[in-house]
C-alpha cells in the first residue's frame, strides 16, 4: 500500500521549512524532499580548509517579521541579531549607505553640499513611498494594488545635479539606476529603515533551527558523520526530511497536484503539494506540460529574474591585510575611480567566448568581511572575505556540456576572473593577495546546479524599470492548479522585504493556504511575463 501524506514540500529551502514548521504544529503528517545534503538550500554554509563560507544571503532585513514568523510556526527560541553596515567606495570619496535616513541626509550633503536640499527631499520621498507600500501590504499582498510607476532615473535626474550622487541614491552603489521608484524606496527602506542584519550562528543558524521540527540534528561544519548522512529523518514522525532525494515531477491527477516522482521512478501521494523550486523550475520542468495552462507556462518561460553571480571566497591571514577598511562597515561597495568621467556602462562583452578579466574587476563588486561579523567562520587570526560582481548565466553556460559537467578550461578561466577581482580589491586591502590561504569560486552554474536557482538568479524576478509597466503588490502563492501552492523567495513580487523573510512569509502563507484548502487561481500575474 502507497504511504500518503497530507503534505508534500519540495525543496527544504527557508519557505519550504517554515511552511513543513507551521503545517506540523496542526497535526498534519509532512514529507520535505530536499536534493542537497543539507537543508535550508542557500541559505547555509559549507566548509572549506578550517573556513566556513557562505552559499547565498549574507544577511537579511525585517528582523520582527522574522521573529514574528517563528512564533507563528511554534518557534520561541530567542533569535539574536547584530546590524550590519554598509559603505560606498568609488568615484574618490567613502559614502554611507545603510545609516538611518537623518544621518544618511546629514553625511551625503558634506559630500554634496550643493545637494542638500533634494537629498533631503529624496530621503522624505522614498520614507513615505515605503510607509505606502507598507501599508498595502498589511491590508493584503493578495490584492494586487498598483503603485507608482516612475523610473528611478527619470526622478532622479530631475531632483539631483552631480551624477555620481544620482548613481548612490539610485542603485545604492555606483551603477547608474535601474528600477523603478517603488522598488526603489523599498530597497533603501530594507537598508536605513529597517535595516540589514546578520543572525547569531549565522544563515545557516535559521536553517537547522526550522528544520529541527523535522528531526534534523545540525552537524558541526567540516565534522564527520552527521544527520546530513541519513537519507530520513525522523521515521515514523509526523514530519519527515529527505536528504539527497530530488523529485523529479509533480503528479497531477484529475487536474489536482496529488504527490511527485522520484528518480528511481518512487511514486508519492499526498492531499497537497507546496513547491519551494522556484517558478522556471516548477512550471516548466516539475509540472506535466499539460498540467500548466499556456499563459502561465508562456508567462513564466519570458518572465526575466535578476542576474547571477561570480563569487570569491576566501580565507585570509588577518596579519597579511591591512583589514582597516572596514572600520565602520563590514560591507563593501567598490569601483575603482575614473576620476571625473562617468564608469562606462555594459561592462565586458559577455557575448564573447571569454571576457578580458581586467574588465570584470572594473565593474562594481561587493566586498564582504563577513567573519566581522561572525568571527566563528573563522579560526582565531584568520579572516573570511566574500567578493561578488554580477554575471550572467549565459555568459558560462557553454562551458557545460550537460548539467554538472564542464568542458576544458572552465576551471582555469574562472580562477583567472577570481585572480582579477582578487587584485582589484587590494587596491583597498593592502596585502590582501599575499594573506589568501584559500580560495574558492562559484559562477553562475554553481549557484543553479548547487543553489537550485534557474539562470542562477539571485534575486528572483528582474528588478529592472520597464517603461510604462505597473509596479505591483503581488501574491504568488496559489496557482492554477488545484492542491499546488508555491512557497520561496519569487512567490512574493515587488514586496521588497528581502528574501529571507519574504521566503519565510511565502511558506507561512503556503501553510495556512493548504490548511484552509483555498481555492487555485484563475491566473497568475508574473513579474515581466506575458499576460492576456
Amino acid at each position: 500500500m502507497t504511504e500518503r501524506y497530507n503534505a508534500l514540500i519540495i525543496g527544504a529551502g527557508i519557505g519550504g521549512l517554515t511552511a513543513a514548521a507551521r503545517l506540523l504544529e496542526e497535526g498534519m503528517r509532512v514529507l520535505v524532499l530536499e536534493a542537497d545534503p543539507h537543508p535550508g538550500g542557500t541559505a547555509y554554509a559549507y566548509h572549506r580548509k578550517g573556513f566556513d563560507f557562505p552559499m547565498g544571503p549574507l544577511g537579511f532585513s525585517s528582523p520582527d517579521l522574522v521573529r514574528d514568523t517563528l512564533i507563528k510556526v511554534g518557534i520561541d527560541e530567542p533569535l539574536e541579531l547584530e546590524r550590519v553596515y554598509y559603505e560606498l567606495s568609488a568615484f574618490g570619496l567613502r559614502a554611507p549607505l545603510s545609516l538611518p535616513y537623518a544621518e544618511m541626509i546629514t553625511r551625503l550633503a558634506v559630500l554634496f553640499p550643493d545637494e542638500e536640499a533634494g537629498i533631503s527631499r529624496f530621503f522624505s520621498h522614498m520614507r513615505e513611498i515605503s510607509a505606502l507600500q507598507d501599508r498595502l501590504a498589511k491590508e493584503g499582498v493578495s490584492r494586487s494594488r498598483k503603485a507608482e510607476s516612475v523610473s528611478a532615473a527619470g526622478y532622479l535626474d530631475r531632483l539631483i545635479g552631480d551624477w555620481r550622487l544620482r548613481r548612490i541614491l539610485g542603485s545604492m552603489g555606483s551603477r547608474e539606476p535601474y528600477s523603478g521608484i517603488t522598488l526603489l524606496a523599498a530597497m533603501w527602506s530594507l537598508l536605513c529603515d529597517r535595516g540589514i542584519h546578520y543572525p547569531s550562528g549565522g544563515i545557516r543558524g535559521l536553517s537547522d533551527t526550522l528544520a529541527a521540527s523535522l528531526g534534523w540534528e545540525a552537524p558541526v561544519l567540516g565534522a564527520g558523520g552527521s544527520a546530513a548522512d541519513e537519507h530520513l529523518l525522523n521515521p515514523g514522525g509526523p514530519g519527515s526530511l529527505w536528504l539527497r532525494t530530488e523529485a523529479v515531477e509533480i503528479l497531477v491527477e484529475k487536474g489536482m497536484a496529488a504527490g511527485a516522482f522520484l528518480a528511481d521512478g518512487t511514486r508519492l501521494e499526498a492531499d497537497a503539494v507546496i513547491s519551494n523550486a522556484d517558478f522556471k523550475a516548477t512550471f516548466l520542468r516539475l509540472l506535466p506540460r499539460d498540467a500548466v495552462p499556456d499563459e502561465v507556462y508562456r508567462a513564466v518561460a519570458e518572465a526575466r529574474q535578476t542576474a547571477s553571480n561570480l563569487q570569491v571566497c576566501l580565507g585570509l591571514d588577518e596579519s597579511r591585510a591591512d583589514l582597516s577598511a572596514y572600520r565602520d562597515a563590514s560591507r563593501i561597495i567598490y569601483r575603482r575611480d575614473g576620476g571625473e568621467v562617468p564608469p562606462r556602462e555594459g561592462g565586458p562583452d559577455w557575448d564573447a567566448p571569454e571576457i578580458d578579466p581586467e574588465a570584470l574587476a572594473g565593474e562594481e563588486l561587493e566586498a564582504t568581511l563577513l567573519s566581522a561579523d561572525d568571527p566563528a567562520l573563522a579560526p582565531e587570526g584568520r579572516a573570511v572575505l566574500v567578493i561578488r560582481v554580477a554575471a550572467p548565466f549565459r555568459h558560462f553556460a557553454r562551458f557545460r556540456p550537460r548539467r554538472k559537467r564542464r568542458i576544458p578550461g572552465y576551471f582555469a578561466y574562472k580562477k583567472s576572473l577570481a585572480d582579477a577581482l582578487v587584485g582589484e580589491a587590494s587596491g583597498f586591502i593592502p596585502g590582501l593577495q599575499d594573506a589568501v590561504l584559500y580560495m574558492d569560486v562559484a559562477t553562475p552554474l554553481t549557484f543553479e546546479e548547487r543553489g537550485g536557482r534557474s539562470g542562477g538568479a539571485v534575486a528572483g524576478w528582474s528588478w529592472e524599470y520597464l517603461e510604462g509597466s505597473d509596479q505591483e503588490v503581488v501574491e504568488l502563492i496559489r496557482t492554477p492548479i488545484p492542491r499546488l501552492y508555491m512557497a520561496g523567495y519569487q512567490a512574493y513580487s515587488t514586496l521588497a522585504l528581502g528574501g529571507v523573510p519574504s521566503a519565510m512569509l511565502s511558506g507561512l502563507k503556503a501553510a495556512e493556504y493548504l490548511l484552509e484548502g483555498a481555492d487555485p487561481v484563475s491566473g497568475m500575474p508574473i513579474p515581466g511575463g506575458t499576460r492576456d
